[in-house]
């Protein structure tokens, strides 16, 4: 049976002040795991000093990234520590200060899965002996003493389920008595993203209008010196990219190939009449985290010029650049029908660009840049 986290029994002595240096996390009973099997000791006991322990944040998305392994060629593992992919590092679980040798390993799932897990006794079940545990890269660790020739022990090997790694647990003093890996059971087939909270609604960001800029594309002037009128054409064309993305980890967590969509209405950048931008929430429920356009803008006319005119031309554009703090539901669906969720906070960032438009006049605009032609 996995101990609950919430049912952790404090020891007295240096052995079990190091063994619980954790922090707050999931129920290990509990949660999306592919079947559980504990090697090491068979009936742990808490008259021989040993404490349950555990650790896992699969309930806040984050599975295990990384292992450190404190061991004893001659008896087994005496320390594990796990890194998280949010930063975070739970242990070491054991005492590392009794162990001649120690080996780390780190992967990230946007590269790479776990292939195999196997583990070992130490040959007398009183202690976790071996781990040995294999990328899909081809990286591996194997460490601790089934290799130590004094008697043949037994390999176990572990169901990786989607080769994510949630958590680990078991029993421990001075050394890791018994141990056991936490895997995620099933594929991740979809996330989506839900119920967002953003930091600003479309009607203050249109009453501040933030992040939305008038922007000059282009000026010219013309100057007829003839003594009779005359036509000037001008103007241009260019394309300007419009693009939205959604910061998030999930997709860096659980693999870059997973499909990851927001159901939700969003704030958008949207192109009114002529030259304005707006914020409008989206009705489309089903967005993509990234999307990119190209805009044609297209500027410019044919004016005609009395004797002597001197006529001055601009394009300008609306260009619109939002990062909008949000907070979200995220809900990982498996393959096998099974979800679960958390909420997590993001960035929701878009740059957009309006139609153009042109105006010319009789004086110089104010600031703008000048090309100057004449007519000869």
């Amino acid at each position: 049976m996995i101990p609950s986290f919430s049912k952790l029994l404090l020891g007295a002595g240096f052995a079990a002040a190091a063994l619980l240096d954790v922090a707050r996390a999931a129920d290990c009973g509990s949660g999306p795991y592919a079947s559980v099997h504990a090697i090491g000791e068979t009936k742990p006991s808490e008259d021989k000093g040993m404490v349950p322990w555990c650790s896992t944040l699969w309930d806040a998305g984050a599975p295990v990234t990384g292992l450190d392994i404190w061991y004893d060629d001659k008896q087994g593992i005496n320390a594990i520590q796990l890194s998280y992919a949010n930063g975070d590092k739970h242990g070491p679980f054991g005492v590392p200060g009794s162990s001649p040798q120690h080996q780390s390993i780190d992967w990230d799932y946007s590269k790479t899965f776990i292939d195999s897990l196997s583990l070992w006794g130490n040959g007398g079940g009183g202690q976790l002996g071996n781990i040995r545990l294999v990328l899909k890269d081809g990286r591996e660790i194997d460490v601790g003493n089934r290799n130590d020739g004094k008697s043949k022990k037994t390999e176990f090997v572990i169901d990786v389920g989607s080769g994510i790694m949630l958590g680990a647990g078991g029993w421990g003093a001075d050394n890791i008595k018994q141990g056991y890996f936490l895997f995620l059971k099933s594929k991740v087939e979809k996330i989506t993203m839900t119920d967002p909270i953003f930091d600003d609604s479309p009607e203050n960001l249109n009453a501040k209008q933030a992040g939305i800029e008038l922007q000059t594309l282009d000026s010219d002037s013309h100057f007829n010196n003839k003594n009779s009128s005359s036509t000037w054409t001008w103007g241009k064309k260019t394309t300007r990219g419009s693009s939205t993305s959604t910061t998030s980890s999930v997709t860096k967590t659980f693999g870059t190939a997973i499909s990851m969509t927001w159901e939700a209405g969003l704030p958008f950048l949207t192109v009114g009449g002529g030259i304005e931008l707006s914020y409008e929430t989206s009705t489309t429920k089903e967005q993509t985290l990234t999307s990119s356009t190209e805009r044609e803008l297209s500027w410019g006319g044919e004016e005609h010029l009395k004797p002597f005119e001197h006529i001055y031309c601009q394009a300008n554009v609306k260009f619109g650049k939002s990062d909008l703090g949000y907070s979200a539901q995220i809900n990982v669906n498996l393959a096998d029908g099974s979800s679960w969720g958390w909420r997590e906070r993001g960035t929701y960032s878009q740059v957009a660009w309006s139609d153009s438009n042109s105006k010319c006049q009789d004086k110089p605009f104010t600031g703008a840049r000048r090309a100057i032609s004449f007519n000869a």
